[in-house]
């Protein structure tokens, strides 16, 4: 017979509507707080961004129908390639997601104060788990199961199947990735878990990013690459009866006609295996929380052997600045190379410079023909406005997070014996230095494969440096307008609205540049290649817009410069 004490534990232990209401209050009140501009932005490009994939499935699925009986094979491949895509994108995302919520949030301390048990404990972070990472396969597989329906003319039980599908289809990858990460908690301590993670998903991303470049998906805008693709999914193996990625199809493929099966034994299945996989987890984790959550609170411990080697490093990079910009540099440095996530990224910004490069190495400009003398110019001329929409990229996710990354530090910072206008300098430096070696690489590298004069190459190269200055400024004025000093995920802070909002403003920042030097520059590679003239006026008409670029370089890294000071100063913890 349970104790008294026990029973009145339970009687008063919050339902999991209760536990899970604070987020979804915090989330209204946010969205209250801030108007209906932010969930307007985000609704547009979301729903141009479902208008771009399901484009793209209707015609390859359309195309599969010309084919005659290898349609229902393709069409069965190509959804199985689909689902095994989302599960392991979800396997990936659970498993970090439930490293955070499970064991290495702030929260978790309150909830064991409460009278709560951990089953209960286990079920609201695990829907907390399911929801975090579950929006990325619902934003790529709502378009592509709709797509099937139309172009097979599916009725009402299909869409109905798929949203039977879907919900077991999450809870799987969810379980696995909570009783992964609570096996690896109770090995090692977690921060190395989730470092190790974080590096193994950037490994792992960019060799997916590299590989499907390196397949060319371009060649899918022709028949002849519809062709090839088709080839490439006859030729994948036999998927295994024992896989869930296998059930979901198999759910699928009757509903949509395209030859017969048996969806709800399939279903079932899928059902059963989900449940037994929550009911797994949760034991698991009422048996081993406190365990596994005491062993993940260890901090970080480094002998002062440790820490010399990068304290000398650090003080020998530092040594030619003054004493404050040398401390501010070094404790951004410092916090930059702690932190996997930050770091990590190198990975992908390593692959970002190889594809970039691949493209125009690609491109077919050197059999002689008129078309590709005439691609290789435009090229050349877009080149300038593609390394600095590359840069701004890798911007958004070093640059504008900074001010946020201070957290609730940022105190000490302003309450320092040192000027705000230092502490902006310092991280402007930190910023810009790396972005203009990383841009002039792109350009000296592309324009060399592209064959460009060197004087239009130092011509292009003293138009992006002042530009990625300005992208910097820009970077931490929207970063100080729109800060997230509540996380300390780079990675989040550089997906919210502020930082959408400094993307679409630098690419029009971007655009107006181009557009101010697009003739002057076309004119002189055409000159250089003696194909138009260029006479005394048209070097008047030159020199003024390219005055005019200097305006706009000047004034904006000015504006944006008075922004970033002015919202740095009146930022609050």
């Amino acid at each position: 017979m349970a104790s008294p004490a026990l029973v009145s534990r339970a009687a008063s232990a919050p339902s999991l509507r209760e536990m899970l209401a604070p987020r979804f209050y915090a989330t209204r009140n946010g969205i209250r707080r801030r108007g209906l501009a932010r969930p307007a932005v985000l609704s547009l490009l979301t729903l141009a961004f479902w208008g771009g994939c399901f484009f793209l499935f209707v015609r390859v699925l359309d195309y599969f129908q010309t084919i005659g009986d290898f349609g229902p094979l393709l069409t069965q491949r190509l959804l199985l390639l689909l689902l095994s895509s989302f599960f392991l994108i979800l396997l990936i995302s659970n498993t970090v997601a439930g490293l955070t919520t499970f064991y290495l949030s702030e929260e978790v301390s309150l909830l064991l104060a409460a009278p709560l048990d951990f089953r209960r404990l286990h079920h609201a972070r695990f829907a907390e788990t399911l929801i975090q990472s579950s929006w990325m396969v619902l934003l790529f597989g709502l378009p592509a199961f709709l797509a099937y329906g139309l172009v097979y003319d599916a009725g009402p039980l299909f869409y109905a199947g798929s949203v039977a599908m879907m919900i077991p289809f999450l809870v799987i990858p969810a379980a696995i990735g909570v009783l992964l990460v609570t096996g690896l908690v109770l090995i090692m301590p977690a921060r190395r878990v989730r470092d190790a993670m974080l590096v193994g998903v950037g490994l792992l991303v960019g060799a997916a990013f590299l590989a499907v470049r390196l397949l060319r998906p371009e060649q899918l805008a022709d028949r002849t690459g519809l062709v090839g693709f088709t080839a490439f999914l006859v030729g994948l193996d036999e998927p295994s009866p024992w896989l869930p990625t296998t059930w979901a199809a198999n759910v699928l493929i009757p509903l949509l006609r395209v030859e017969a099966g048996a969806p709800w034994f399939h279903l079932a299945m899928l059902y059963s295996t989900a449940a037994m996989l929550f009911l797994v987890s949760a034991t698991l984790v009422e048996k081993t929380f406190v365990k596994a959550w005491s062993a993940a609170q260890q901090g970080r411990v480094h002998g002062g052997e440790d820490e010399r080697p990068l304290s000398r490093w650090l003080r020998a990079l530092a040594r030619p600045l003054p004493r404050t910009p040398a401390l501010l540099f070094v404790k951004d440095l410092t916090i930059f190379l702690r932190d996997a996530s930050q770091w990590s990224q190198l990975i992908l910004l390593l692959v970002l410079v190889v594809i970039y490069v691949y493209n125009f190495s690609a491109l077919p400009i050197t059999d002689g023909s008129p078309l590709a003398t005439v691609l290789r110019d435009v090229a050349a001329l877009c080149n300038l406005g593609l390394a600095a929409f590359v840069t701004t990229a890798v911007a958004v996710r070093f640059v504008y997070p900074m001010v946020s990354l201070e957290g609730r530090s940022w105190w000490i910072l302003k309450s320092a014996p040192v000027a705000l206008e230092r502490i902006w300098w310092s991280k402007f430096w930190i910023g810009c230095v790396p972005l203009s070696f990383f841009g002039l690489v792109l350009v000296g590298i592309t324009n060399h494969l592209l064959g460009v004069p060197a004087t239009l190459t130092a011509l292009f190269v003293a138009t992006l440096l002042p530009m990625i200055a300005v992208i910097v400024a820009m970077g931490l004025a929207f970063g100080a307008v729109y800060p997230r000093l509540d996380t300390q995920n780079a990675a989040h802070i550089a997906t919210g609205f502020g930082a959408i909002v400094y993307m679409v403003s630098s690419l029009g920042f971007i655009a107006l540049v181009v557009a101010l030097e697009a003739w002057p520059v076309s004119r002189l590679f055409w000159r250089s290649s003696a194909v138009l003239p260029f006479d005394g006026r048209h070097a008047v008409l030159a020199g003024g817009l390219f005055a005019a670029t200097g305006v706009v370089l000047l004034s904006g890294f000015v504006i944006a410069r008075r922004i970033g000071l002015r919202a740095m100063r009146t930022l609050q913890v």
